[in-house]
């Protein structure tokens, strides 16, 4: 079933210990932020037992979809309201308690509430920000940290006590729905972002949410698909970003995930919700399930399995929790305890001091550039032959490609955004550029017949509409016009995705349509008859085909950049800013060559027309992984990325190896002087990828394990980078020992530019002796009896 416009979130609650990954330590910090005192768990544990078995239950168990059914969420005790927001908490209202419901909003590229209010002329907005794949591109916490700062304090002023965001699922498949709001192929880049982004919206005293724990990896049947993967594969890929958000974040709240794992619905397994994430991470606070989600007839083992709040609830939850109780099922201590979860972190919302927030975002000017500036320095210059970009202010262009006017700033369902404005790209390149008007005109006239309403724009919200078009044909005659009268051609290419449904991998999505490779084909033919150049702007939700670039001079990789998309974009193309986007996933030559194609989204095995099981094959070989071990040639390698400038890399060398004397306290630190060896200002990024000895456990050729940006450098002008590996982040997984270990001999370190280190000579580093970085518990996240790693087809094949 496809949820409206509220659907799709969770929640969790991190009681904010400042925690390590060897165990969690009280703090007495009173920061607003990402740290809690102490003295809250105690606090909330006093209002809980001044409640009745009933308010408790109705703790574990939001309002329902439509809040109305709730008796704890009447409108006398509701603290204001948000209209169009994903859901609630309810709250207790007794002689001795008084807990205002809580707002929980979607989403992860901006506040997402409705634009119009019954008898009420305004209409509210939120920032549109960039797109989280975009983001993660920018390989730089900072900007994104900033973002979330801005995003929390928008939060607050609208009346939201928790974001239902970040979301930070691996990018398994190009093809999934939802991977333009997550981050990353890879756990390290995606666990950095987020914990970012958690920080920054926790700096406003709201929380933040990270979800969809764990794997949710596709959109088709997602209620119901099992996927089966080995511990390994989930240890080292898809939990990996989570801990480390966990780690360096706190951040308020967890939201489990739709699809079952091995078997099992994630929010109902006790293994991953309380032996993981509770035991072993240390992790407080309250976990939430996502919008219906999982066995709604059994809801009291999501509760005994460590997921405290069932959303959106509503009256049959709630009698199902009740009767769980009466009969013994549910446990007053579990009951006191998913209770004690919830309000713990409830009391540290806005809502409950009573903040006297504005209604509105109250929207300032830093808020719209720093929409622009995140996308810009994000944005990642995939190809620039023979210099084409930036383009000179005073040559004239030719601007293609119905994308142009239907912009994209996001995704659909509960990543939108109603923003105050869309700049798109044909108004961006207007403002900075000499435009050919008559074929702007031309798409804009095309654009308002043809355009039709977007199949399965799950979630959109007041009377904002997206729109698909077709790409229009344009005569032989006119294309040689265009030529003569400007100096370069760009042409634009847009996708849309969302919440709800899977990508394609045929023509009009991971493919061009036949229309937009004629475009692309005529226009560069007849631009280059007059040795000029023909640019591409990718105006994209993810990963796409791009066996056509041979036949332009530049791409520039632009994702969906949120509202300010065209001014971002015009920024980049006129060289106000030089281009210091990386690439967050691989962009492979053919969607064949992905390790995952073959079984995404999964098997049919009840004749029901939808995918049920899905076998990870590649294991922990995902993206670069695969590529690189494997050798796969590739279009453009993970962490890629051009600028305006260029960069040599000096004195790659290690600065300190502790992990021979501490273990698993100790770290690996490497420096490199990174210089501006070209004529423009820029930024570059550094990653580290270790290619590690192979003893007791198979492993990747390399894996990124550290990364720093620069500031912008002048020409000529150089940085010293320090680049840290703690332990743990150097450490594999044992599935044999349950264990976390670093396996002795030598490792090589190659610091460079991309994940393509086939020209970087290493740093090399020795481990003298094993080293167990930590223990876990066995048999946890084990695969469904009767399957076994031998019921995988092996990846080598």
């Amino acid at each position: 079933m496809i949820m409206t416009k509220f659907s799709m979130i969770s929640l969790s609650v991190v009681t904010a210990f400042s925690m390590s990954m060897s165990g969690c330590s009280d703090s007495s910090s009173t920061s607003q932020g990402s740290l809690q005192p102490v003295n809250d768990v105690a606090k909330a544990s006093a209002l809980v037992a001044k409640m009745t078995p009933e308010e408790k239950l109705s703790l574990l168990s939001g309002p329902g979809f439509s809040r109305q059914t709730s008796a704890a969420l009447k409108p006398e005790h509701l603290e204001g309201d948000v209209v169009g927001i994903a859901g609630y908490i309810n709250g207790v209202n007794n002689s001795q308690v008084n807990i205002p419901p809580v707002k929980l909003a979607d989403g992860p590229a901006g506040v997402r509430l409705s634009p119009i209010r019954e008898h009420d002329p305004k209409r509210y907005y939120a920032t549109a920000w960039p797109i989280g794949s975009l983001l993660a591109s920018s390989w730089d916490p900072q900007l994104v940290q900033r973002v979330g700062q801005a995003f929390g304090q928008e939060a607050k002023e609208l009346g939201i006590d928790f974001l239902l965001a970040p979301g930070m699922d691996i990018q398994r498949n190009p093809l999934n729905g939802r991977n333009f709001e997550y981050y990353s192929e890879d756990p390290l880049l995606s666990g950095k972002m987020s914990a970012a982004m958690v920080e920054g919206i926790q700096s406003n005293g709201v929380g933040a949410t990270i979800k969809h724990f764990v794997a949710n990896n596709s959109e088709t049947n997602r209620h119901n698909i099992d996927e089966i993967m080995t511990p390994r594969s989930l240890r080292e890929i898809y939990l990996r970003g989570f801990h480390i958000a966990i780690e360096n974040a706190q951040p308020w709240a967890l939201m489990t995930s739709y699809n079952k794992i091995n078997g099992v619905y994630t929010n109902a397994r006790k293994d991953l919700l309380t032996t993981i994430a509770r035991q072993e991470w240390g992790f407080k606070g309250l976990i939430m399930s996502d919008w219906f989600a999982g066995d709604l007839d059994h809801v009291e083992q999501q509760v005994q399995a460590g997921n405290d709040l069932i959303e959106p609830g509503g009256d049959d939850v709630y009698n199902h929790l009740l009767q769980a109780y009466q009969n013994g099922t549910l446990s007053p201590q579990v009951l006191d305890q998913s209770a004690t979860h919830i309000v713990t972190q409830v009391i540290k919302t806005p809502t409950y001091h009573h903040y006297p927030y504005a209604g509105v975002a109250q929207h300032k000017p830093w808020h719209a550039q720093l929409s622009r500036e995140a996308a810009t320095e994000s944005m990642v210059l995939l190809k620039n032959s023979g210099a084409t970009l930036p383009i000179h202010p005073e040559q004239s262009i030719a601007s293609f490609g119905i994308a142009q006017v239907n912009t994209y700033k996001g995704g659909t369902g509960s990543g939108d955004v109603h923003a105050p404005h869309i700049i798109n790209i044909a108004e961006g390149l207007a403002h900075q550029f000499t435009v050919n008007r008559e074929l702007q005109q031309f798409y804009t006239q095309y654009f308002n017949v043809h355009k039709q309403e977007a199949p399965g724009a799950l979630g959109t919200i007041g009377n904002e509409m997206l729109y698909t078009c077709d790409e229009p044909s344009i005569g032989s005659a006119m294309l040689q016009t265009y030529a003569r009268q400007n100096d370069i051609a760009v042409i634009t290419i847009g996708r849309l995705a969302g919440e709800g449904r899977d990508r394609s991998p045929g023509k009009g999505d991971y493919l061009l349509s036949d229309n937009e490779q004629t475009l692309i084909k005529q226009v560069s033919q007849a631009f280059h008859q007059q040795h000029k150049k023909v640019v591409v702007v990718l105006n994209i939700p993810g990963v796409i085909d791009t066996e056509w670039s041979n036949q332009v001079d530049s791409i520039l990789l632009a994702y969906m950049p949120g509202q300010e998309a065209g001014d971002a974009v015009a920024d980049i193309l006129s060289g106000r800013v030089s281009p210091s986007g990386k690439l967050a996933q691989t962009f492979p030559l053919h969607y064949r060559d992905v390790p995952s194609s073959q079984t995404f989204p999964g098997v049919d095995t009840d004749d029901d027309q939808l995918p049920d099981v899905e076998y990870y094959n590649e294991g922990i070989y995902v993206g670069y992984r695969y590529y690189d071990t494997f050798h796969k040639p590739v279009a453009y390698p993970f962490g890629f990325g051009l600028s305006y400038t260029s960069f040599t890399y000096q004195n790659r060398s290690l600065v300190q190896n502790t992990i021979n004397s501490l273990g698993a306290r100790g770290h690996i630190q490497l420096s490199v002087d990174v210089r501006n060896s070209g004529k423009r200002i820029g930024k570059e990024v550094a990653e580290v990828y270790i290619a590690a000895p192979q003893r007791v456990l198979d492993k990747p050729a390399i894996e990124l394990k550290a990364f720093a940006k620069t500031k912008w450098l002048k020409s000529g002008v150089q940085q010293r980078l320090l680049l840290d590996i703690p332990a743990e982040i150097l450490a594999s997984f044992d599935v044999n020992h349950n264990q976390w270990i670093i396996e002795p001999g030598v490792y090589k370190a190659y610091i460079a530019a991309s994940s393509d280190v086939s020209d970087i000579i290493p740093v090399q580093f020795n481990i003298n002796h094993l080293v167990i970085v930590r223990q876990t518990t066995p048999e946890v996240l084990a695969l469904p009896q009767g399957i076994s790693q031998s019921s995988f087809v092996n990846i080598h094949q």
